[in-house]
């Protein structure tokens, strides 16, 4: 498959996870409707959006309409789940944070292969498209973002992102996959908190 073929699938896969995710910390942090779907479109659409500005190119958002429909349906979905009494509960808000790092890691791996990048700047794409919507979603919600004090999606990004890019040259189907895979379980296992890196 292409790589950019591989994107439009991971992105739109992210974009909907990431959706949900950020409706449910509005919900948690009891923001009314307009509050709400800022939350899950920012969330959804931030670090692809902050990853193709860096790259310089024009945002996939504003060139490919159905990643907004996503956004937009995830979000819808997500509130309609809150007004027939879903409280945002922490499994489904992780799962979704999980898959949606899982998934980012390996597109912005995938587009500094494509833009001709080193693999640092890959492993820094990978970690900015999947945590990036996060850090502007916690910050709109007063809070100090958690990819900074707790969990492990800038790790799993990371590790995510390597793996993608180490495997590109064999098949890049599978290193897409085994990178969203290692990005999601790596980030999953830091939502159970029993794994964390440490304080000072």
């Amino acid at each position: 498959m292409d790589p950019l073929d591989l994107v439009a699938v991971a992105d739109r896969i992210g974009i909907v996870a990431f959706a949900v995710s950020g409706v449910a910390v509005g919900i948690r942090a009891r923001l009314d409707l307009y509050g709400l779907v800022v939350l899950g479109l920012v969330t959804a659409i931030g670090g692809g959006f902050m990853r193709d500005i860096v790259i310089s190119d024009i945002p996939r958002v504003l060139q490919t309409t159905d990643y907004l429909l996503f956004a937009i349906g995830a979000t819808v979905a997500g509130i309609v789940a809150g007004v027939l009494g879903w409280n945002a509960p922490g499994l489904a808000m992780k799962a979704a944070d999980s898959l949606g790092t899982g998934a980012f890691a390996a597109t912005g791996a995938l587009l500094s292969l494509e833009a001709g990048l080193l693999w640092p700047a890959g492993i820094i794409l990978a970690v900015l498209t999947a945590t990036g919507g996060g850090v502007v979603r916690d910050i709109l919600a007063g809070e100090i973002p958690q990819v900074l004090h707790k969990g492990l999606n800038a790790t799993g990004s990371a590790a995510g992102g390597a793996v993608t890019l180490a495997l590109a040259s064999t098949d890049i189907t599978i290193a897409a996959l085994a990178g969203g895979i290692v990005g999601m379980v790596v980030t999953a296992a830091g939502h159970t908190e029993r794994v964390r890196l440490p304080t000072i």
